[in-house]
């Protein structure tokens, strides 16, 4: 009996020895699990991207077959990325030269396209079609569609008639002042738009124009506010209490002036009543008549009180005044910012429209005692406006070639990954190479074209402000000698 027993014994034993170990051949420790699952997890990932075809990257024959190769600016600007590269984050990279690897992410499942496309046909144009739907540049939209964007800026004299003039040299108030201080509303409303331009830029080229004419006989400052911080509750207080004079005081020089003006960002509140006030305290010392330009669109958002403030101001010095123009503003700041002005002893002037806004400056706050001559010399004509906006092509022109490369590099490398595959032909293999490099070929002469077009409007633009400059001071000279002056 014992020994039945024993043997029951060594049987169970034997048993579970049995399943443990096949338990432990079929469950691994903890540690080796989670590894095993990393390795199915990483296999895969890597099985997906061998299997990545035209059914996961939307691929069409009928699309390829009517894709339309680029054979104008307008056809360059309308290319659209290849279905394999619209993702990559490096396509206008301003490297000196391509990525070595122009199939860097995307080898296998170019391959793996390709071999598609070549069971279907063997044509050198299909093929490189192929290239363009499948591996085409993602950055043409953005690159050439800013570049065809592209206008002319230049900021034109104010040029009162005769009858303008006749009037306001009547009126000796119109005089200018000895210094003159604009205060511009970088306030984040002023980011909307007017008519189909933005406020930031329109304000931004009046007031360049104002200080520009003004500047001739005056003393100039620029102060900005509202270029702080964001229109946030947390970024209140900065917000509100920024007010920077970006432009000292001092005669108008129109590279600095420009350079000023051109680096103000629209962003948070609106501290007028601290804008007015730091105005103040700068010019407290100051003698002769002081006048305050504020260009604006809205009212006061930091609990200040311009219309105290503007008092204050006009009070330290009776020759002392605030002008302000309303640039597209509601009821509300409206009626706030025409207290601001009378406050202050000067005047309200609304401005709804972007060509309102420079006519509000030019009918009101241009002086006639500025020579007339002088406006001869206000061309933009070889100034630096002219170059800075022409070094801006070519810096985009250059950002497109760099696609270009980056494309033609891409394309070659898989010209050679195929070859290598024993996929073409060595007949194929040249006849692809062609069509590469009269692609490339193609753009640049049309990316040039482009350039070539903008910088030509550029120059058409001066031209014709120049000349508008010159027909203005042939009037106002004949004006001259037939009032015997």
């Amino acid at each position: 009996m014992s020994r039945m027993i024993y043997l029951m014994l060594l049987s169970f034993v034997l048993i579970l020895s049995g399943c443990s170990e096949k338990q432990e051949a079929n469950e691994p420790a903890p540690e080796k699990a989670a590894e095993n699952k990393e390795v199915q997890k990483v296999e895969e990932t890597e099985e997906k991207q061998s299997e990545s075809g035209n059914e996961e990257v939307g691929f069409s024959f009928e699309e390829l077959k009517s894709l339309k190769i680029p054979d104008s600016i307008e056809d360059f600007q309308d290319v659209k990325p290849g279905l394999l590269t619209k993702d990559l984050s490096y396509e206008s990279e301003t490297a000196l030269w391509a990525k070595l690897d122009g199939l860097e992410g995307i080898k296998e499942e170019t391959k793996n396209a390709m071999e598609k496309v070549l069971e279907e046909t063997k044509d050198p144009d299909t093929l490189f079609k192929a290239f363009i739907y499948l591996l085409g540049n993602n950055a043409y939209e953005e690159t050439v569609g800013r570049l065809a964007a592209m206008k002319p800026n230049f900021d034109e004299p104010l040029l009162p008639e005769p009858e303008e003039l006749a009037a306001s040299a009547e009126n000796s108030e119109d005089r200018a002042p000895e210094k003159a201080i604009l205060l511009l509303d970088a306030s984040s409303s002023m980011l909307l738009s007017v008519d189909g331009q933005q406020k930031m830029e329109v304000a931004k080229n009046a007031v360049r124009s104002f200080a520009k004419t003004i500047g001739e006989t005056s003393d100039v400052s620029l102060y900005v506010y509202g270029h702080a911080g964001t229109q946030e509750d947390k970024d209140k207080a900065l917000s509100c209490s920024k007010i920077d004079e970006v432009y000292p005081l001092q005669p108008y020089q129109e590279e600095s002036f420009f350079k000023a003006v051109q680096n103000v960002e629209a962003k948070g509140w609106t501290p007028l009543a601290e804008a007015i006030k730091t105005a103040r305290e700068a010019s407290a010392s100051y003698d002769g008549d002081i006048t305050l330009y504020i260009v604006s669109d809205g009212a006061e958002t930091c609990d200040g009180d311009p219309v105290e403030e503007a008092k204050l101001f006009a009070a330290d010095n009776e020759q002392r005044k605030v002008n302000i123009i309303g640039f597209n503003v509601d009821a509300k700041a409206e009626n706030q910012l025409k207290e601001v002005a009378l406050a202050g002893n000067g005047e309200y002037i609304p401005a709804h429209h972007p060509d309102d806004l420079k006519e509000s400056i030019k009918h009101t706050w241009v002086p006639s005692t500025i020579d007339i001559m002088s406006k001869q010399w206000s061309s933009p004509k070889n100034t630096f406006p002219v170059m800075f906006q022409k070094l801006d092509i070519d810096k985009l022109s250059q950002t497109i070639g760099h696609a270009v490369n980056q494309e033609n590099t891409r394309f070659r490398h898989t010209i050679q990954l195929l070859k290598k595959e024993g996929l073409i032909t060595t007949e194929q293999e040249t006849a692809l190479n062609e069509r590469v490099e009269a692609y490339k070929g193609k753009l640049t002469s049309l990316k040039d074209e482009l350039a070539a077009k903008k910088k030509q409007e550029i120059d058409d633009e001066v031209e014709r402000i120049d000349q508008k400059i010159q027909d203005w001071t042939e009037r106002m000279e004949k004006i001259r000698e037939e009032n015997g002056k």
